[in-house]
């Protein structure tokens, strides 16, 4: 009889093993959303698609050519349960059921991802690119950074990226429009202090804009220094605008911080 009750004792405690395994949530998806419209206003995201926004006042807003790099105060960054994920986005302050999206997505985000969306083109003619991010380790004997380019200039011809002083592309040959490169790696160590990266059109060599990743081998002690942002980070930098535009819409480099 005792030997019974033990062997239902230990059925027991396997099946509320078994339970606690199966309802282990999966691992969430982030998510980078990146504004990168030319002549848009804020996007108001709403995650439950086209529907009535519950909190209109506390709706999330991404700026055009902005990217907070404070992991505390960060609208571009998001966080869901895999699967899939309704996502419109609204140009502030329309953001009614009447008003029409910019934007009317939906989004498969596999467990445990990481991904970025780039909203491009024109308030006119508004364009996507969506990838899952495979982002590189970086180990702390290495003291390096990952950087990768992606081109979302709507209708610019390709274009090459080299680092000031080294021939035309050196770092990317050709980089069409909603291209987007890997993740390379490049030395942080305390003997350099940027890299200057120049962005020209593929065909003439014309410079377009260059964007400085300073402060490299700033003091690791002080807690705002740049080194925090490059150094065993991933990064992406992205060209926005239009080609030949000016003010707003001139072509421009964003810094996104990855992880």
């Amino acid at each position: 009889m005792k030997i019974k009750n033990i062997s239902l004792f230990i059925l027991l405690l396997a099946g509320i093993a078994s339970c606690s395994k199966q309802s282990a949530p999966p691992p969430p998806s982030s998510l980078t959303i990146i504004n990168g419209v030319v002549g848009s206003a804020p996007l108001v995201t709403n995650f439950s698609g086209t529907d009535s926004l519950t909190w209109y006042l506390g709706a999330n807003q991404i700026v055009y050519n902005t990217f907070s790099t404070d992991e505390y105060n960060n609208n571009n960054r998001v966080t869901f349960n895999p699967g899939m994920q309704k996502l419109a986005l609204y140009q502030y302050p329309d953001t009614l059921q009447k008003d029409k999206p910019l934007f009317n997505l939906t989004l498969n985000l596999s467990s445990g991802s990481i991904n970025s969306l780039f909203l491009t083109g024109t308030i006119n003619a508004p364009d996507t690119l969506f990838t899952t991010d495979k982002l590189p380790l970086h180990a702390v004997s290495d003291s390096a950074a990952g950087i990768r380019f992606v081109n979302l200039s709507p209708n610019s011809a390709p274009v090459s990226i080299n680092i000031t002083g080294k021939n035309n592309g050196s770092e990317v040959t050709t980089l069409p429009y909603k291209g987007i490169t890997e993740f390379k790696s490049y030395p942080a160590t305390q003997d350099i202090g940027s890299y200057t990266f120049e962005f020209r059109d593929a065909a003439t060599g014309a410079l377009l804009v260059t964007y400085t990743a300073d402060g490299i081998n700033n003091a690791e002690s002080d807690p705002y220094a740049p080194s925090k942002i490059w150094r065993y980070k991933n990064t992406t930098l992205a060209l926005l605008g239009l080609p030949g535009g000016s003010g707003d819409a001139a072509q421009t480099v964003l810094m996104i911080n990855n992880y």
